[in-house]
């Protein structure tokens, strides 16, 4: 029952948060009020969500296949390592600097953006479902012992 909460929640939630996190890292450097004529108006806050929905759009479907061989390897081999997610979100964002923008790369700051989304993008996946990857820990078997012979308590007698 809790791999199928997994798979079927929790995955897709960490999925749908990481896509909303590397979009605000990747929007937050054009946000804020020290922009002229922004301060409170609506419109531009409006344009700013509308332009950060879009961005999450396009974050997940660039994310999508590599975050799903991503999770099916990490699942399966019960992999939880945060280190992991690190360098695979930096992975990403180095092959999508590669690969959006060729052999002349952008700018400096443009860079750093795309490397703070993947660094965001895995740490808040990591945090929402990386870390309890492959469910709970199997407790280690005994050899020829069976689960209901380690399940009776050993001292059975009665003490007088």
């Amino acid at each position: 029952m809790a791999t199928v909460f997994r798979f079927l929640f929790l995955i897709p939630l960490g999925f749908l948060l990481a896509c909303l996190a590397a979009a605000f890292a990747l929007i937050w450097p054009f946000l804020g009020p020290d922009r002229p004529a922004v301060g409170d108006d609506p419109v531009y806050w409006i344009h700013a969500g509308i332009g950060f929905g879009l961005e999450a759009v396009q974050v997940g479907t660039v994310s999508f296949l590599p975050f799903a061989v991503f999770v099916v390897a990490t699942e399966v081999l019960r992999i939880r390592s945060l280190i992991l997610h690190a360098l695979a979100g930096l992975a990403g964002a180095i092959a999508v600097i590669r690969l959006a923008y060729g052999a002349e790369p952008p700018h400096g700051s443009v860079q750093i953006a795309l490397l703070v989304a993947g660094l965001a993008y895995a740490l808040t996946y990591w945090l929402v479902a990386g870390r309890a990857a492959g469910g709970r820990p199997r407790a280690p078997q005994r050899e020829g012992v069976s689960r209901i012979e380690t399940a009776k308590p050993e001292n059975t007698e009665a003490k007088t």
